[in-house]
């Protein structure tokens, strides 16, 4: 673990758990989040495979370049990550706008993709999503970054989690605002939402992909995951009923159930 340079202006933050003779899945968070957000899912998945877990630039302890970004940007990141850590092929998972990367870079180097997770993500900001979106921005650029959080949480989790597990929540806020993005990386992870557009490219992949998405997910909605499952050949659609944003977070056996029993059959070296 440790910060690796992988440009002469950006070092990123990452993390390796388990061993390197298993297929390695590279795990990317979405907006704001740093990659700690990860650990119910590293505990899990490195009983069988290698897991990379890292900051994105402007997030957690990675370095925060001038904005504004783009997912290609940051999809670069994430191969140049890998060039320097000597991963030839992964398999990558990836949370909103972790899923976006992920995919950008799955189509950027498919032969260094085995698979492909996203989860509660999307294929192009529009519609809905353009709004939902651009309340992140709003959120930020009216009350800041600790406001920022706060303000987000009803877009994240469930109202029932909100309401019925307050301790953990405020856990959560907590580890949020304690590990929290700076307010330029923040807003310039916004911006790279707010221009990611691969609806016209996604069919092109050629991999085992795995989409899943809360029915509850008021953020990026079920119909954004359908968009990315009517488009990318192949693909499976998991919904989970009642689900938020972040099941990842919220539920995370039920996410752990689901996506490791599919990597196990779809993960390979």
């Amino acid at each position: 673990m440790g910060k690796v340079s992988i440009t002469p202006t950006l070092s990123l933050y990452y993390e390796e758990f388990g061993e390197r003779s298993n297929p390695t899945i590279v795990l990317i968070r979405g907006t704001g989040a740093d990659s700690s957000r990860w650990m119910p899912q590293v505990n899990i998945y490195k009983q069988n495979f290698n897991v990379i877990i890292f900051d994105n630039r402007g997030a957690g302890k990675s370095d925060t370049p001038q904005g504004p970004y783009t997912v290609q940007q940051m999809a670069d990141d994430t191969v140049q990550l890998l060039d320097k850590l000597k991963i030839e092929k992964c398999h990558l998972s990836g949370s909103s706008l972790g899923g976006a990367i992920a995919l950008h870079a799955a189509l950027q180097h498919p032969d260094r993709v085995g698979s492909l997770q996203m989860h509660s993500s999307w294929l192009k900001t529009h519609g809905y999503t353009e709004f939902s979106l651009n309340l992140l921005k709003q959120y930020l650029s009216r009350g800041g970054v600790d406001f920022y959080y706060e303000a987000a949480l009803p877009l994240l989790f469930t109202p029932k989690f909100l309401s019925s597990d307050h301790e953990r929540l405020k856990s959560i806020l907590a580890h949020m605002r304690a590990n929290a993005a700076t307010p330029e990386g923040l807003m310039g992870q916004i911006e790279a939402n707010l221009s990611h557009d691969l609806l016209d490219t996604a069919k092109n992949l050629r991999i085992p992909t795995l989409v899943t998405v809360g029915e509850s997910d008021y953020l990026l909605p079920v119909s954004a995951s359908q968009e990315i499952v009517d488009t990318i050949p192949g693909a499976k659609l998991v919904v989970f009923k009642n689900g938020p944003h972040l099941v990842t977070m919220e539920s995370p056996d039920e996410f752990n159930a689901v996506t490791l029993s599919w990597m196990k059959e779809n993960c390979k070296n």
